[in-house]
């Protein structure tokens, strides 16, 4: 066993010479903002609940991580749930979120929605915020079902509590049956199945088309529903009523509530 000799100790540290202790305090302060600056960087790469995939086994650079007053990630992935609680995954090509606010929404260059549901939303920008878990989407939106359903718009809006997709600008939707509708705005209820067509609903079926203020589609059903200013066009001729009911599988019209009709 080794005994210390303190009366040699004490004597070192009296023999250090002024410019030994600044050298010692700069040594000091510096290992001390490192470890500050690698523990801001892991918060950073925490925040968000971000999966940064393919990076295992792998350095990782962090000179790409902060561009300006940007924090930057390629090939983010965000985890959500549902009010149903049900999982939903957000990705994109690249997502810049602001150093000054760490916990703030993310911009997301080509983003991608995806619920356990099987609905993928795409556009050309979004924003995420996880704290609300929406997804604001713009440019080109494209939102399809593993059912079928395809529509487009020039933006939309999700929304996790309810899970409600909104599609506005230039709206579209084409239904698995071949039913096609434009409308100003477009809702798909992710929990209900059910799709709702927003001001001056326009929906184009085999033989004919109707228009109206509003137009619901229900998926176990497979029925539309019109109501508001209901105009009929078809090969027999045109009509009018309150409100109009199409199925999808038998292809059968009815009106119903001052109809009007007039035959060809």
């Amino acid at each position: 066993m080794t005994i210390l000799d303190t009366h040699a100790i004490h004597a070192a540290r009296r023999r250090m010479t002024p410019n030994d202790a600044r050298v010692r305090t700069i040594r000091v302060k510096t290992t001390r903002v490192a470890f500050l600056a690698g523990a801001a960087l892991s918060t950073l790469l925490l925040v968000g609940s971000v999966i940064l995939r393919g990076v295992q086994g792998a350095a990782i650079d962090t000179s790409k991580l902060v561009q300006g007053d940007q924090f930057v990630m390629d090939a983010p992935e965000f985890v959500g749930n549902t009010r149903e609680g049900k999982r939903l995954k957000v990705t994109g090509l690249k997502a810049t979120r602001s150093i000054s606010d760490p916990a703030g929404a993310v911009r997301l260059e080509k983003p991608k929605l995806e619920t356990a549901d099987g609905s993928v939303a795409t556009a050309d920008e979004g924003i995420w915020s996880q704290d609300v878990q929406t997804l604001s989407l713009k440019g080109n939106v494209v939102f399809s079902r593993k059912t079928g359903e395809r529509a487009t718009g020039l933006s939309a809006m999700w929304t996790s509590d309810p899970s409600v997709l909104t599609l506005e600008g230039g709206t579209q939707i084409v239904l698995p049956s071949g039913e096609a509708a434009t409308a100003q705005s477009l809702q798909w209820d992710e929990a209900k199945g059910a799709i709702a067509l927003l001001g001056n609903a326009r929906v184009t079926f085999k033989d004919g088309e109707a228009t109206s203020e509003r137009a619901y589609f229900d998926k176990e059903t497979r029925t539309l529903t019109g109501t508001g200013a209901i105009r009929i066009r078809s090969q027999l001729g045109t009509g009018a009523a309150d409100r109009y009911e199409y199925n999808t599988q038998s292809r059968r019209l009815r009106l119903t509530g001052n109809v009007i009709a007039q035959l060809n």
